[in-house]
């Protein structure tokens, strides 16, 4: 049987953090879709099907407790959220977010993260 590939959605308006999750995310096997602004996110989240959202909760133009808010009430997509801001793992969970990471994280971290949210998403 063949291993599921998982697609997942980065935004992150910080090209560089953005970019290195998705190189971490492809080497270990995941397809993995980078976008800077939410507006690009929401347009691929209608058109495409997508097993988790990574998001900055911090995004220039953007509030991204507000988005992952608005995201959750249209479907049920996991996020994870990830900033540096100090109250943010309290604001993003209230925002509907499943998951939280502190910046800087551990990449290790954040796969099993990642690892958790998928097996709660896939039974």
């Amino acid at each position: 049987m063949d291993k599921k590939v998982y697609r997942i959605l980065v935004l992150d308006d910080d090209p560089d953090i953005g970019m290195m999750i998705k190189m971490m995310l492809e080497y270990r096997g995941y397809s993995v879709v980078l976008v800077e602004r939410a507006e690009k996110a929401e347009a691929i989240l209608r058109d495409q099907s997508v097993d988790l959202l990574i998001m900055d909760m911090l995004l220039s133009g953007a509030n991204g407790a507000d988005i992952c808010q608005n995201l959750k009430q249209i479907g049920n997509l996991p996020i994870m959220m990830i900033s540096a801001h100090p109250n943010a793992k309290e604001i993003c969970l209230a925002a509907g977010a499943d998951d939280f990471i502190a910046k800087p994280f551990d990449m290790q971290d954040l796969l099993s993260g990642i690892n958790n949210i998928m097996l709660q998403h896939d039974r």
